[in-house]
């Protein structure tokens, strides 16, 4: 029953990776294809754009940081150790601050681009 678990559980983890993964390369390429769009505009235009691909970026990298603490929950499943759950708390810790300076970003690039919209000089 132990080794039918661990398998699952080493599946199930696997796939989660692979998942943070993908969510990484798509979130990569799509704000590398918005950039190269956007570089023929004018500076005034591109500093919008710029902040929207980069918080498009970070959203896609915090759904994959979240993914990888669920799959790292799931790893210590396997080897619950005290040392092992030691290294879990430092890892979701950094993750978790990660998380919140990513968080701060969307928020403040969310707060930039309603000030340039609701202000006709920002332009």
């Amino acid at each position: 029953m132990v080794m039918i678990l661990d398998y699952y559980i080493t599946l199930i983890t696997l796939i989660i990776d692979a998942a943070a993964g993908l969510v990484i390369g798509i979130s990569a390429i799509s704000a590398f294809v918005s950039f190269l769009k956007h570089l023929r505009m004018k500076k005034e235009d591109l500093t919008i754009y710029w902040g929207t691909i980069r918080a498009r970026l970070a959203r896609g990298l915090l759904l994959a940081l979240d993914f990888e603490i669920g799959s790292d929950i799931l790893k210590t499943i396997l080897v619950p150790s005290f040392t092992e759950l030691i290294i879990l708390a430092v890892v979701v810790g950094i993750r978790i601050i990660l998380s919140w300076s990513l968080s701060k970003e969307i928020e403040g690039h969310a707060g930039d681009l309603a000030k340039s919209k609701r202000s006709p000089d920002a332009r």
